[in-house]
């Protein structure tokens, strides 16, 4: 992992931020350089797909009868924006979970104010997408390594995804220090060193700011796949 920049919280906590383009998440947990990750619904040639071997024999989940059909659905078929996290069920697993996380290419994104005129994403839509499952794999799986792979349309990745990503992670941290994660790694295709360059931004304004809470309708258990999906409405 290359270390990009060093959060530090309210409380003191110190998270690094890092990127590694284009390792798979199989390779950064072999490193104990992740132990959760939030992944794109985008299927086959993507990092989702080029995983699925890993995830299923690291978590002991289907990915033909379980990953695969719950990241079509979220992807395709529900309007709400919604994560679904899958708890690894394999003890000793590198990973604690994975949270399926919708994006530019989702059905639900469709329907969000984006500027685009100059292409600008949702900044909203990715900063309470991170956040939220920030509280998923740090607070409830006690992950403390985040990878993430990117939630944009292939090769439409933008520099304010990666801002609100660690915006979302600066306010995580100085609201539950108790969790916060030791590090988060940009990884896979489509990002590059210049897409993090607001991140530095970020550190040279420093300026406190803090999380708004927003409505959330969560369900646990999906029946054999034991999913848990939380929308955020």
């Amino acid at each position: 992992m290359n270390v990009f920049a060093t959060l530090q919280s309210s409380h003191g906590h110190q998270t690094t931020i890092g990127y590694d383009f284009p390792p798979l998440f199989s390779e950064l947990a072999e490193r104990g350089e992740a132990d959760a990750c939030i992944v794109s619904t985008e299927e086959g040639f993507s990092p989702l797909g080029a995983a699925r071997d890993f995830f299923e024999r690291d978590l002991g989940i289907s990915y033909e009868y379980d990953i695969k059909p719950l990241a079509n659905w979220n992807r395709f078929d529900n309007e709400r924006i919604t994560l679904v996290a899958l708890a690894s069920r394999r003890p000793g697993s590198l990973f604690r979970g994975i949270i399926l996380a919708p994006g530019e290419t989702s059905h639900c994104y469709e329907r969000l104010p984006v500027s685009v005129g100059c292409h600008r994403p949702c900044r909203d839509f990715y900063y309470n997408v991170t956040y939220e499952a920030l509280v998923v794999a740090c607070g409830q799986w006690g992950a403390r390594k985040l990878a993430i792979s990117h939630l944009s349309a292939s090769g439409h990745y933008h520099e304010d995804i990666a801002t609100c990503h660690v915006e979302a992670l600066a306010h995580y941290c100085d609201a539950k220090p108790d969790s916060a994660p030791d590090s988060f790694v940009f990884c896979g295709c489509c990002i590059t060193p210049e897409h993090l360059q607001g991140i530095r931004r970020l550190n040279a304004e420093a300026q406190r700011t803090a999380h708004r809470q927003i409505q959330l309708t969560a369900e646990i258990g999906d029946g054999a796949t034991r999913a848990s999906r939380l929308a955020l409405t």
